[in-house]
């Protein structure tokens, strides 16, 4: 049989069946790239987060909510939550306390799909993937409200990465071609090794991208 032949028997057996467009080698779940982000993009994730700004509560505030820790500082922040550097007292060990926008649980099925997507997330073993400890919440009571209301904030208690991100390597001027050489399939490697366990990042730029010192 030649290659016309082949094609005519199988004729969507190198191509997407969303899209039609050629199949590259290996392309997860039989779908092109573009359509296997659509997918991703289209579930029902933690992702799906609110539109107004998320303002992170303050470490004072934090304190009380988790008692077993030392909150040290807020080291970063975005729509999607904030990330505190903290000691985990009894183990003596700095890791890194996500916190969820508050209000982003009131869907009566987040707190299901939020441990589902955690337990997934801590599957991953990988050395160019954090790696994820712990995952909760707790009361969140609101005390400055004229009626206080008790909410649930939902968090990460995940590996402490002592560097910097991609982005500030790159506002530095501090990446030189062979170091992105260097960066990149790591990337890539750590990008398909989620692929293939299920999970889609959906949020890659370089401000999620962190380099340890080493």
């Amino acid at each position: 049989m030649n290659e016309s032949e082949a094609n005519q028997a199988m004729p969507n057996g190198n191509k997407c069946p969303q899209c039609g467009a050629s199949l590259p080698a290996g392309a997860l779940d039989g779908l092109c790239p573009a359509c296997l982000l659509k997918q991703g993009a289209a579930g029902d994730t933690v992702t799906n987060g609110p539109g107004k700004p998320f303002n992170p509560p303050s470490v004072a505030e934090l304190k009380p909510l988790f008692p077993q820790l030392e909150i040290l500082e807020l080291i970063g922040k975005g729509g999607m939550g904030a990330v505190y550097r903290v000691r985990q007292k009894e183990l003596d060990r700095v890791v890194a306390l996500k916190i969820l926008p508050p209000g982003i649980g009131d869907d009566p099925e987040f707190a299901g799909r939020f441990a589902r997507e955690a337990k997934a997330l801590a599957k991953l073993n990988h050395p160019g993937i954090v790696t994820l400890y712990e995952f909760g919440s707790v009361d969140n009571a609101n005390a400055s409200s004229p009626t206080p209301q008790t909410s649930r904030l939902f968090y990460f208690l995940m590996e402490f990465v002592d560097g910097v991100n991609l982005r500030q390597l790159l506002a530095g001027g501090r990446v030189s071609p062979r170091e992105a050489l260097a960066i990149v399939p790591q990337i890539c490697d750590a990008l398909q090794f989620a692929h293939d366990h299920g999970i889609v990042h959906r949020d890659i730029k370089p401000e999620n991208i962190l380099l340890n010192k080493a």
